[in-house]
């Protein structure tokens, strides 16, 4: 959210330089005619390649979820979007250039962060669990037991969000999976954050971490899948908070 602030603000800054490098370049790669110039279809993807950004985070809908599903809606809302830009600033051309898109982007950004403290679900307060300590006990433990029962929460995105990131930091060959070595400084760091509140214990033996390790591994790949460590994350979680 600090981020989104930053890059919205009207003075310059490191956030808005790499937030407007983002959106620039998610519109050249929008761009099929390579004119400068984006159609109204062409503009309905880009909507969709930068949404995917804040909805990593669990900060947007998906267009499922904002449509109820309906294509036919979503293109009707875009094409109502793409004539808002294309007159703003005089009568309709049929196109919209870099600098219209990243005007609209960027004010419909300010729009959502103003005299927001914090990003908020319909349930309540969203954690980041990549900076536990701004959160108390009550937030975390609100935030995960909404995150283990409902898969199509804004808690449980931001959860399997975290748990990607720190498995790509953790799988240091690059494999897509973890060997033993890279299972325990997974677990280790995953298990910072409910040791943050006292709710898990200060370390877990080798013995059971290789117990988990095995029940986990895929012997073909030669490691723990992402997926794997997903799942019994997440079942974990739920029997922990329930």
């Amino acid at each position: 959210m600090n981020f989104c602030r930053a890059a919205a603000a009207d003075t310059p800054s490191a956030s808005k330089r790499e937030w407007n490098g983002f959106l620039s370049l998610a519109f050249a790669d929008a761009d099929k005619s390579k004119t400068g110039k984006l159609t109204v279809t062409e503009f309905d993807e880009l909507c969709e390649s930068v949404a995917a950004l804040p909805r990593r985070f669990g900060l947007a809908p998906s267009w499922e979820k904002e449509y109820g599903g309906s294509m036919e809606k979503r293109l009707a809302a875009r094409k109502k979007m793409f004539d808002a830009i294309d007159t703003r600033n005089g009568p309709a051309r049929g196109w919209i250039g870099p600098a219209m898109f990243i005007r609209w982007a960027t004010d419909h950004v300010a729009g959502k962060v103003a005299g927001k403290v914090e990003a908020r679900s319909a349930t309540g307060k969203m954690v980041d669990l990549y900076h536990i300590a701004d959160y108390d006990k009550a937030d975390f433990l609100k935030a995960m037991k909404i995150a283990a029962a409902d898969p199509n929460s804004p808690e449980y995105t931001r959860l399997y969000e975290f748990l990607l990131t720190v498995f790509v930091e953790e799988d240091h060959d690059c494999r897509g999976v973890v060997c033993f070595e890279g299972f325990e400084r997974l677990v280790a760091r995953a298990a910072m954050v409910p040791r943050t509140f006292g709710l898990a214990p200060k370390e877990t033996s080798k013995r059971k971490l290789k117990e988990l390790y095995d029940s986990m591994e895929d012997t073909r790949m030669g490691g723990v899948t992402f997926r794997k460590f997903l799942q019994w994350s997440v079942d974990h979680l739920a029997k922990k908070v329930a």
